[in-house]
């Protein structure tokens, strides 16, 4: 269209539709900086949106940055963010100023480039202004252009993770940085502690809410781990499986997961080249503090850009929680806030099934948890405490084993006992009793085990004894 104010006024009534898809309640011609006319405004959630449209020949310049700001000034309230939406981009002077204003009032910037990519995908709005939010306040950047491409993130250290508190241990007691063995894809991964959402009690069953993320490459997930991190959902014990076609890495801790992650060229020489896939399959679980877990599944890249074509978060929650904010926060951070629903489960969260017989286990190595409340040595001046032994301060809480079942088929099995674990070499099991590292029994055996599915993985707690 030639005639610029027919132009802004579709514009306008493109935005008003866009957002209403993307689910903010949207004003046109609000009296919220009255007297002065505002093009739109738009409520999500607390936060007031003052949009302004423009379309013209040139880049906005200074004049509409301060005519916006007039609008929140008079607007006086801290949950109101101003937004420019410029068909023909910005001059560096608004930029420069929408970061020194952004201690009294907050101007978010949109240009031509992102309104085509949140147009195609109405439900990524919300994401895209939080992440600008975020960029101005925390950085001191104007954030424009995200979305038009999917971009490389910065490679981030995995020292800021946790570290695991649990030790791998093989036979010879020497550590290790993960358990190798033979086995080919699955979607199974070992855990030491295997909550039941549905062992509540209130009626009914847990809910199921997943994630999907544009993770883009390995930096990617490693941006995944810090956003579940900084949320509080991330402990010191994770478990974590790593699959070849041929080969299984199944290790402990978010930091050792990054770590063997990103050592995957070191991973792969000692296989043939025949045997590396063009992808290796990931699977990391965690638990949540006050109840529930969550399965992380991604496919990566065995190519050196290690683009990430598929990953999936599924939380599995006791029930729908009432502070929805921290689920959002993850939600807006990767794009997901439209696709995210609870869903309750229809079968029982968490299966349990056992042997006739205890089945002896060949033990491969061991996982070691040091004791949180070391020993006080005894006064020598104390008669009372001075013969008493020293308690240990290592415990064996875990023991990797060879699998019993592998290569047997569907009749050899016992009732219950995961198909996929057919080809896999190593179980991951957790002692019933644990023991002192220094006092290993003379054998284990296989007792039971419990089993949940979410989306994208099985997990799997072989329970094993001494």
């Amino acid at each position: 269209m030639t005639n610029a104010h027919q132009r802004g006024l579709k514009l306008e009534q493109l935005l008003e539709r866009l957002f209403q898809q993307a689910h903010f309640r949207v004003d046109r011609d609000a009296g919220i900086a009255a007297p002065r006319q505002t093009d739109l405004v738009a409520r999500y959630g607390d936060v007031w949106y003052l949009i302004e449209a423009k379309w013209q020949n040139a880049p906005a310049d200074v004049e509409v940055f301060d005519a916006v700001l007039r609008r929140l000034q008079r607007a006086a309230s801290s949950q109101v963010v101003g937004v420019i939406v410029s068909m023909s981009g910005f001059t560096g002077t608004v930029i420069e100023e929408a970061v020194k204003c952004r201690g009294q009032e907050l101007v978010l910037l949109l240009g031509e480039e992102e309104l085509a990519e949140v147009l195609a995908a109405p439900a990524s709005v919300a994401g895209l202004l939080h992440r600008k939010r975020e960029h101005l306040v925390t950085h001191g950047r104007v954030h424009l252009a995200a979305g038009a491409k999917p971009r490389r993130r910065r490679r981030r250290p995995s020292t800021d993770l946790a570290a695991s508190d649990l030790r791998l241990l093989g036979t010879d007691l020497a550590p290790l940085p993960f358990v190798a063995g033979d086995g080919g894809f699955t979607d199974l991964v070992f855990v030491q502690e295997l909550p039941d959402v549905d062992w509540v009690p209130a009626g009914g069953s847990g809910v199921c809410l997943d994630l999907p993320i544009g993770a883009f490459d390995e930096n990617g997930l490693a941006d995944l781990l810090y956003a579940l991190a900084s949320l509080g959902w991330t402990t010191s014990r994770p478990q974590w499986a790593i699959q070849q076609a041929t080969r299984n890495w199944h290790g402990v801790g978010a930091r050792e997961f990054l770590d063997t992650l990103r050592a995957w060229k070191e991973r792969y020489d000692s296989l043939d080249e025949d045997d590396v896939h063009h992808t290796e399959k990931v699977t990391y679980v965690d638990t949540f503090p006050d109840g529930g877990f969550y399965t992380l599944a991604a496919d990566v890249s065995s190519h050196p850009s290690r683009v990430v074509q598929h990953c999936n978060v599924s939380f599995q929650l006791t029930s729908i929680p009432l502070d929805t904010q921290p689920l959002r926060h993850v939600f807006e951070q990767f794009d997901a806030v439209g696709t995210g629903y609870f869903r309750p489960m229809t079968a029982k969260a968490v299966t349990r099934d056992w042997l006739q017989e205890p089945l002896p286990l060949e033990v491969v190595g061991y996982l070691v948890s040091h004791d949180p409340f070391p020993f006080d040595e005894p006064d020598p001046a104390d008669d009372e405490g001075a013969d008493l032994p020293k308690p240990p301060d290592e415990w064996v809480i875990g023991i990797l084993a060879k699998n019993p079942f592998r290569d047997t088929d569907a009749a050899t099995a016992p009732n219950g006992w995961p198909g996929q674990l057919q080809s896999s070499g190593i179980i991951v099991c957790s002692l019933r009793s644990h023991h002192p590292l220094h006092d290993l029994p003379n054998g284990y055996h296989l007792y039971a085990w419990e089993q949940a599915r979410t989306t994208d993985a099985r997990v799997l707690r072989p329970e094993a004894d001494w």
